[in-house]
């Protein structure tokens, strides 16, 4: 029987098969990252809600078509309701697990957490989670109120043009909801950065729009990733309007989706910081 090369066996990954490995050996890490994400921005899923309770009727005014929910025998307008809260819950979920709402401290600590485990470094989970809201929880709430104030704004721009309905809004509307993804992406680049360097957070947002223009196909192929994650895939399941898809939707977003997809919107971001920033933070 043949036996494998040592040098073989030993000779360095690449990083697509880096990713998958430390993904994989640090599950329960990540698993536990997802479900505490949830618990910890409690308070976020309910700012999150009121965000969500005003813009819902304001975005999607004809998803929403009243007449066509109520019984014209019985005057029943809870299909109506029923929509309503499904598009509230389905907006709370995109706003909180793309990080545009949350508790940015908190987010600083899971942050550490997905650095630790792309750098394998064989710490505990709460050590790194401590570690990373410790020294950067002031830049992180600064990140978290950027993020409170402008996703707001851009709903509102977003709603506002598409109602035109007409061609013009409908191309303005197209370029915030463009706009809305790009912040997305910048704010996960920022978390990581504050994480990985000691520059003030007015270079790291610099540093992140350059980023995103510079390596603009890739983040466009990342933008994508993330509409099929935190917009495509839950609708569909929340749309199925069965127990066994809202069952694997509360599995999946409860202990795996959200902290994969920031897992690896942070092993991205990390492999720009080599390559492009040359001021690291010493641990």
């Amino acid at each position: 029987m043949s036996q494998i090369d040592p040098e073989v066996s030993n000779k360095p990954k690449g990083p697509l098969a880096r990713f998958f490995i430390n993904g994989w050996s640090n599950l329960v890490r990540l698993m536990a990252s997802n479900a505490l994400f949830i618990i910890f921005n409690i308070p976020a899923i309910i700012l999150a809600g009121v965000i969500a309770v005003y813009f819902v009727p304001w975005i999607a005014p004809h998803f929403i078509d009243v007449n066509s929910y109520i019984d014209p025998v019985t005057g029943d307008d809870h299909g109506v309701i029923q929509l309503y809260l499904f598009l509230v819950f389905y907006l709370i979920t995109f706003l909180l697990s793309s990080t545009l709402v949350c508790i940015g401290p908190f987010q600083t600590g899971f942050a550490q957490v997905y650095k630790d485990i792309i750098n394998d470094n064989s710490v505990s989970f709460f050590t790194s989670f401590k570690s990373g809201m410790k020294n950067n929880w002031k830049k992180g709430l600064v990140s978290m109120l950027i993020g409170i104030v402008l996703t707001p704004v851009l709903l509102l721009a977003i709603g506002f043009y598409l109602n035109f309905q007409n061609g013009i809004g409908t191309i303005i509307g197209a370029v915030f909801i463009v706009l809305l993804f790009a912040l997305i992406l910048v704010q996960n680049f920022v978390y990581t950065l504050i994480v990985s360097t000691d520059i003030k957070l007015g270079k790291i947002y610099k540093n992140a729009i350059i980023f995103m223009l510079i390596r603009f196909v890739p983040c466009l192929g990342i933008s994508l990733v993330i509409m099929l994650f935190y917009v495509i895939i839950p609708f569909v399941l929340l749309m199925s309007s069965s127990y066994l898809t809202l069952g694997i939707f509360m599995f999946l977003y409860s202990f795996l989706v959200i902290s994969w997809v920031q897992y690896f919107l942070s092993f991205y971001t990390g492999r720009l910081i080599e390559k492009y920033v040359a001021v690291a933070k010493e641990e």
